[in-house]
């Protein structure tokens, strides 16, 4: 693409159909969750129920549902399901 001015070569181009949106947006929730976490730790004390979304490790889609959709999951090393 040389002369074109636009493109240079640290643009990169991707395929639309190639892209695994899904898992990108799986990663996004998890980081938005851990950054989150981190700032409400901060402004209140955890209670009883709540868990560090930072030790959660989603997976994948076990199954989808009406209300939520429910994933294979991991927290601190241990096997568990999470919406």
């Amino acid at each position: 693409m040389k002369g074109n001015g636009s493109i240079s070569g640290k643009d990169m181009i991707f395929r639309a159909d190639q892209i695994d949106l899904k898992s990108l947006d799986m990663q996004l929730e998890k980081h938005l969750s851990r950054v989150w976490s981190r700032n409400i730790e901060k402004q209140r004390p955890a209670e009883e129920w709540e868990i560090d979304l930072a030790k959660l490790d989603l997976m994948n889609v076990i199954a989808p549902g009406t209300y939520g959709t429910v994933y294979r999951a991991t927290y601190d090393n241990q096997d568990v399901a999470g919406t």
